[in-house]
Parts: C-alpha cells; sequence; structure tokens
C-alpha cells in the first residue's frame, strides 16, 4: 500500500510504498487512491479523495487536449508531404495544371 505525503490544503506532494520500512509522519496518510483514478488532481479531505482540480484548471487541462488532438501524426505529415511532391512533379510534367 502507498502512503501519501500530503501539503496543509489535501494535495499529494510525495509517494512512499509502505514495505514497513516508511516511517509515517502527521504529513502522510496511508489510503489507497481508487482505481481507476476518476480525479485528475487527487485531494484529501480528511475523511475521503475528492477532486481537487479548479475549474480554471480544467479549462486549461481541456484546452491543452483540444490542440493536441488537432495537431497532425508524424504519419499525416509524411503523407502530406508526399502528396505534395506527387501534385508538384505531376505539375511540372504537365499532367496537372
Amino acid at each position: 500500500m502507498y502512503s501519501y505525503e500530503i501539503d496543509e490544503k489535501g494535495f499529494i506532494i510525495n509517494n512512499y510504498y509502505d514495505n514497513g520500512d516508511v516511517e509515517i509522519q502527521d504529513s502522510c496518510i496511508t489510503v489507497q487512491l481508487p482505481q481507476p483514478l476518476p480525479f485528475h488532481k487527487p485531494k484529501w479531505n480528511g475523511v475521503e479523495w475528492t477532486e481537487g482540480e479548479t475549474e480554471e484548471e480544467k479549462a486549461e487541462r481541456e484546452s491543452k487536449q483540444l490542440l493536441e488532438s488537432l495537431k497532425p501524426s508524424l504519419t499525416e505529415i509524411a503523407n502530406a508531404e508526399l502528396e505534395i511532391k506527387i501534385l508538384t512533379t505531376l505539375t511540372e510534367l504537365g499532367v496537372v495544371r
């Protein structure tokens, strides 16, 4: 089981595998995180894990995910480059105008 060192707000700042060698201090809790993890930013409220992500953080994360999903893959870029080369060659040969 993992022990989690949390800050004064309840957010995880470090984790330790509790094999008996870890000295648990006041800032550590030994509670399993729910799996699969339903939280983007787990926060311990003293009783249970809750979502600690703010609306602003959520909007920023979702915006980054959207931008990342819109980026073409390396395969898509390579295919586009090949297509441009083919069209350029066909245009130079007069096959396409």
